[in-house]
């Protein structure tokens, strides 16, 4: 192993942006028994790491990679070598699309192999043609539901600004939009693994579970005893705010209804709701909003004004 990609893995794994380390990483994790079969030394590590790693792997339960066994795998990944990681170049010429859900609209794409995806109004995602390498990654800004097609061999990866979200193939909900203060996954089906690329945490969440980012404190927070019939509600024309801060619940509006509002009275960016819409025009959903902030509304052209 060359001393670059040595230094690959270790900013990879001290929580920088790094795909080679990233690469390199997934590679192991994903042999970890065979690794730790070949290896003769640094027994001490071994075992912390071995134990961590298998906890993960065996649990139902939402866990965090302790800081302390990031720093074994480093060490552990360089030791190992080319015995175990190899970094198949990217090749420069494979060809991307990427496609944006209009506001109001909702949309579906089909990637490659079979991976379905359903696109939030107002959404991004960029994407290879057709996949190649050892990953699937995606790009994606703003929210969309994944129904990946499972394939041991290649994991999928979902880049956000904030989170790397990697699966095998498994169902799950990713909320992004760069105007929200947080991000979030929420599994529906399968095993989900969330890595913030802000900090060092890494999570894995199931079915049942989410995750979210918060970036007040650059922290991600896990949650159990979600209802799985409540994820992805947005696919029924459903729209949910719980606590949500009034600023991100009319962005979200301007969203799915392509319609512009404006909040004249700023003491009340404060002020969170939770409320339950399902299918209901605009005009209903602007002054259900309204009495629940106890604000009124008019509309000059063609614009919502809360005052």
């Amino acid at each position: 192993m060359t001393d670059k990609l040595k230094q690959e893995i270790k900013h990879f794994l001290g929580g920088n942006y790094s795909p080679k380390g990233q690469e390199m990483w997934n590679k192991w994790y994903d042999r970890t028994d065979e690794a730790f079969e070949n290896m003769e030394t640094i027994k001490s590590d071994r075992s912390k790491l071995k134990k961590e790693l298998r906890q993960i792997k065996k649990s139902n339960e939402v866990i965090f990679l302790q800081t302390k066994y990031w720093a074994a795998a480093a060490s552990l990944l360089v030791l190992f070598g080319t015995s175990f990681f190899f970094y198949q170049k990217a090749i420069n010429d494979v060809e991307t699309k990427e496609y944006a859900a209009k506001l109001g609209e909702h949309a579906k794409l089909t990637l490659s192999d079979g991976t379905q995806i359903w696109l939030n109004a107002g959404s991004r995602l960029k994407y290879p043609k057709e996949f190649k390498g050892d990953t699937r990654e995606v790009y994606l800004t703003g929210e969309a539901f994944f129904d990946v097609a499972k394939d041991k061999k290649h994991p999928f990866i979902i880049h956000t600004d904030k989170m790397d979200t990697k699966v095998l193939g498994t169902s799950f909900n990713v909320q992004a939009y760069p105007d929200q203060r947080t991000q979030e996954v929420s599994v529906m089906t399968g095993r989900v693994n969330v890595k913030s690329t802000v900090t060092e945490e890494n999570v894995y969440v199931t079915p049942g579970q989410k995750v979210v980012f918060k970036s007040k404190n650059n922290k991600l927070q896990a949650f159990k005893d979600v209802p799985v019939n409540t994820i992805s509600l947005w696919r029924k024309n459903i729209i949910v705010f719980e606590d949500t801060p009034l600023p991100e619940v009319i962005a979200t509006i301007n969203r799915n209804y392509n319609v512009a509002i404006e909040l004249k009275n700023k003491n009340l960016n404060a002020l969170k709701i939770n409320a339950y819409f399902k299918e209901l025009p605009v005009d209903q959903v602007v002054a259900l909003v309204c009495n629940i902030v106890n604000a009124e509304y008019k509309v000059e052209d063609g614009v919502y004004k809360i005052q």
